[in-house]
């Protein structure tokens, strides 16, 4: 089996575990995220499931398909390189603070 199938029977699976066990209570909500890295892709993606594109204060993008309340949240990046780059930083000076450091850059010597 593949990813994907394997993927989609465990939903269906899933699914109908819930339906056998009404006791048991279910997800208020869900977001399944599929990561596409590019604004492009997300467009693409957008244009063939004819979704409205969102763009957020940073110029990513992003596109939602919704099944009752399960939400299929589509993104990219205006660079992603950039944006892993960015978030690894705020990361690290987050993990600094946290221990009582500051993050500084190096000293260049000629």
């Amino acid at each position: 089996m593949t990813d994907r199938t394997e993927y989609i029977a465990g939903l269906r699976a899933f699914a109908d575990w819930l339906e056998s066990n009404p006791t048991v209570q279910g997800p208020g909500g869900q977001r399944l995220l599929l990561a596409l890295s590019t604004n492009s892709a997300v467009e693409e993606f957008a244009a063939q499931h004819n979704l409205t594109v969102a763009t957020d204060d940073e110029g990513n993008m992003s596109a939602e398909l919704t099944f009752g309340p399960i939400t299929y949240h589509a993104y990219g990046y205006v660079d992603f390189g950039q944006h892993v780059a960015a978030m690894n930083e705020r990361r690290a000076r987050k993990w600094a603070e946290e221990q009582g450091l500051e993050i500084r850059a190096a000293e260049v010597t000629a």
